[in-house]
């Protein structure tokens, strides 16, 4: 079984859980957008509390060769359903002898989610989080936001957690299908901002390209991109 409390922000009274939906949209910030070639997400990090999400805990998570998942909400849930999605893919994997399509592990992470939520009672809580998965389908970059209400959702851009709306506005509002990708990752570091600050030790930039696969920056690299845009 799930664990059994969702934790509780500073603010709150020990005794009174906060809900899924609310943990996943009030913690951290996850911006995915996709180029000709490419998917960028810049995750910010932050450890309000221990139970949050710790740097190392949410960042995108590396689900097969060229597809990547990134949390927003209780680090302890993003771990199992990590997990459980690099363990459906490489299943699919061997039966079919190939990878499996970017919506297969956005619907393997719903598909948990969805189990957890139905099997929710007051002592075991749904999975606290929202979740980008991006990555290459052959040769063409996919991504999908998925929310607490175990919807998911196709876009060329998009933002999840705290702030994501603001985020999400200016996405709708500078995204070009033209970017490359360092324009890919100043304008998910330039939504993020919309939110508030964002330091280079916070973040995390990943890239799941064509060519290359799945590269992410080095602590240098992401300092000089988020300095290049404020």
């Amino acid at each position: 079984m799930r664990r059994t409390s969702v934790p509780n922000s500073p603010s709150t009274p020990a005794n009174t859980p906060i809900s899924p939906v609310k943990a996943a949209s009030t913690r951290n910030t996850a911006v995915g957008i996709t180029t000709a070639n490419s998917v960028v997400i810049v995750t910010k990090d932050v450890a309000e509390t221990p139970s949050f999400a710790a740097h190392a805990t949410n960042s995108p998570f590396r689900i097969d060769e060229k597809v990547v998942a990134a949390f927003v909400g209780v680090s302890g849930d993003a771990r199992p359903l990590a997990n459980g999605a690099q363990q459906k893919v490489a299943q699919k994997r061997f039966e079919v002898g190939e990878p499996p399509a970017i919506e297969y592990v956005a619907h393997t992470i719903g598909d948990q989610m969805a189990k957890a939520a139905k099997h929710a009672t007051l002592t075991f809580h749904p999975f606290a989080v929202s979740a980008l998965v991006g990555g290459i389908d052959g040769k063409t970059p996919a991504l999908f936001r998925i929310d607490t209400t175990i919807k998911t959702a196709c876009s060329k851009v998009a933002a999840i957690g705290s702030g994501a709306a603001k985020a999400q506005a200016y996405l709708d509002e500078h995204y070009t299908d033209g970017l490359n990708e360092a324009g890919a990752v100043a304008l998910a570091v330039k939504a993020i901002l919309q939110t508030g600050t964002l330091a280079a030790e916070e973040a995390e930039i990943a890239v799941i390209s064509v060519e290359k696969g799945f590269s992410s920056y080095s602590l240098t690299e992401k300092r000089n991109a988020i300095d290049d845009v404020v």
